[in-house]
């Protein structure tokens, strides 16, 4: 190679490294520079239109997160009553499948009263039994009455007796067995009290 080549190539790569080196001084140039950088800490000042969007961001956050807070106890109260009703709507049909199968009850204790056949009266017992387990199942039980005060809330007063000894507005006779379904009476206790 020809001194006069190598001193051409030494030129080019001369020219080339000087051209990086005015690129990197360009882009360096290039940053942008904050308007702020030079004045103190202190007086640092975001512009009057940068407060006013703030606190309108701020402002329209909390009607946000108002609004969020309702909704969300909406739902809540909405989730709530829908299980009430349902609830509801599954006591009340219970409720009047039982009122149907007390009538069979009072048939089954009626025939207990009335027959003399051991045979018959162990099965009418087992039935008997049945139907109290049935009724337990969904939360139904008998209303205790004989041997108890008169209450007008469980029971209903048909007949009245004097009995000597015996404390007024005790429950004497139970003529027909009531029943109730947690706090609900779905049908009071026909009694006899003293009177």
């Amino acid at each position: 190679m020809s001194n006069k080549h190598k001193h051409h190539q030494q030129k080019n790569e001369k020219t080339k490294n000087e051209e990086i080196k005015e690129q990197q001084h360009q882009e360096e140039n290039d940053i942008p520079v904050d308007p702020y950088a030079n004045q103190e800490e202190d007086n640092l000042q975001p512009p009057q239109d940068l407060n006013l969007k703030l606190q309108l961001e701020k402002e329209n956050s909390i009607a946000l997160t108002n609004m969020l807070k309702t909704l969300q106890a909406d739902f809540e109260n909405y989730r709530k009553r829908n299980q009430e009703l349902k609830q509801e709507a599954f006591n009340d049909g219970v409720s009047a499948v039982v009122k149907r199968m007390l009538t069979c009850y009072d048939a089954v204790e009626g025939a207990i009263s009335s027959v003399e056949d051991e045979k018959v009266l162990e099965g009418l017992e087992i039935l008997k039994r049945e139907f109290l387990k049935a009724f337990q199942d969904f939360n139904i039980i008998p209303i205790e009455a004989k041997g108890q005060m008169f209450d007008a809330n469980l029971h209903n007063a048909v007949a009245s007796e004097h009995i000597d000894g015996k404390p007024s507005g005790l429950v004497i006779h139970e003529i027909q067995k009531g029943f109730k379904m947690q706090d609900k009476v779905l049908r009071y206790s026909l009694v006899t009290i003293c009177k």
